[in-house]
């Protein structure tokens, strides 16, 4: 008798990642809903909201955390906000090490990709340095954060309240202990600086801090490592002067200061635009071509394999100087002496049209869902929610049930990646054969 040989089904990767993705997520707005978790009564589409909000690193929220959610609820935010800082697949191979656990080969390969490896030598130990390194960073910002608070508010809350936002802002999150997030800090240098630093260093990514941990030599580091710190050094300083100057003159923000405390604050709210959320200033208060330069900042986003969103700055790089090829008819896309691939050009663009027609669409959709609401209103929150930044213009709270949805979706795929959710529901078929070319009019 013949045996019958069973076919196996390869698994998608992407639709792994997103059920994964989805799985925690549902299990983080449970226990927010939770009754333990809540100081007030709190809807699960908010908790829901909420808890997407925490685990995609964004810092959006429908209501004022503080009052709502108790110590244990907080601290399922704190959760939440560092495992999406890290990654799931990070996160895992972490407990597995800890608990003793052996890795397999699937699980190294799964975390090598993760983690934009060449391959899975020493992949457990790069984990490990990881995790410690986040951790000590993470403990070195709760440090300084802590001298200021703990007299403020005692040892306990002091520490709590430094811990949480440290985590927050290393992980770009946004979350902030106050009602009005930071604005009662904005001349307290410390408080500034140290936040600002953590945001930065989250914001660069894994692979650059790998990079930068294994070379000891610009010229040594690769290109991708090299456009982040040179991109972000320039996109930091362009966009501090740029609001100084546009809001230098405004009482409601940087009027009425001095100079310096107008550049410290215009220099936070540059970093903490392009990723992570926190703010010092009322964002509505902001005239409207702040808010146009500040809707770029956050589409532009942080570095790959970081905790922030958006299409991500070597995208935008990679697009740059792809014109800049063009227009000066080169033959090559050449950054820093290495000629750059064209199907990354090609990913690159793809990336930044279907992040603008997801953005279009859900912004269409509010502004029909939601005509109370004013249009740039509306299209910053979809935007901030792209980024997963986490500024808001002060609507968040008055979106209708299904609104809170679009933007909760928003949130997720500004986390996950446009291409990543594209992938998982498209089945790409690698072309075995190839039509004569032909010229087109275009421009």
């Amino acid at each position: 008798m013949g045996g019958v040989t069973i076919k196996r089904r390869k698994s998608n990767p992407y639709l792994v990642i997103l059920s994964s993705f989805l799985g925690f997520l549902i299990m983080g707005s449970v226990l927010l809903y939770s009754p333990p978790s809540q100081l007030k009564p709190t809807s699960f589409i908010d908790c829901l909201f909420i808890a997407t909000s925490a685990f995609t690193v964004t810092g959006l929220s429908p209501v004022d955390i503080t009052e709502h959610f108790n110590y244990f609820g907080l601290t399922i935010l704190l959760i939440l906000v560092q495992a999406g800082g890290l990654g799931l697949v990070t996160l895992a191979m972490v407990v597995f090490i800890m608990i003793g656990k052996k890795v397999g080969l699937k699980n190294r390969f799964l975390i090598s990709e993760a983690l934009n490896q060449g391959s899975i030598g020493g992949v457990l130990r790069l984990v490990r340095f990881l995790f410690f390194v986040s951790l000590a960073i993470e403990l070195l910002g709760t440090t300084f954060l802590a001298m200021e608070w703990i007299p403020r508010f005692g040892i306990i809350n002091g520490l709590y309240r430094s811990f949480f936002t440290a985590v927050s802002a290393f992980n770009n999150a946004g979350f902030a202990l106050d009602s009005n997030n930071l604005i009662n800090y904005q001349s307290n240098p410390v408080i500034n600086f140290v936040i600002t630093t953590l945001i930065i260093v989250g914001g660069l990514g894994f692979t650059v801090l790998i990079d930068c941990y294994k070379k000891n030599s610009f010229q040594k580091l690769r290109v991708h490592t090299k456009i982040m710190l040179v991109g972000t050094l320039l996109i930091n300083i362009s966009a501090t002067m740029v609001i100084y100057l546009l809001e230098m003159n405004n009482y409601k923000t940087l009027g009425g200061h001095i100079w310096y405390e107008k550049l410290q604050m215009a220099y936070f709210q540059a970093i903490t635009t392009r990723t992570a959320g926190f703010n010092t200033i009322d964002i509505s208060d902001m005239n409207t071509d702040s808010i146009l330069v500040m809707m770029l900042l956050m589409f532009i986003g942080g570095g790959s394999t970081s905790t922030a969103g958006g299409i991500k700055l070597t995208t935008a790089a990679v697009i740059l100087f792809g014109t800049l090829s063009f227009i000066k008819q080169h033959e090559q896309i050449n950054i820093y002496k290495r000629a750059i691939d064209f199907k990354f050009l090609l990913r690159s663009f793809a990336i930044v049209v279907l992040s603008s027609a997801m953005i279009f669409s859900v912004t269409f959709l509010l502004v029909l869902l939601e005509p109370n609401l004013p249009f740039l209103q509306l299209f910053f929150e979809v935007v901030s929610a792209f980024g997963t930044v986490g500024l808001t213009m002060g609507i968040t709270d008055d979106l209708s049930a299904i609104g809170k949805l679009l933007i909760i979706i928003m949130m997720i795929i500004g986390k996950i990646g446009v291409l990543t959710i594209v992938f998982t529901f498209s089945r790409p078929k690698k072309q075995a054969y190839h039509f004569p070319k032909e010229d087109i009019l275009t421009g």
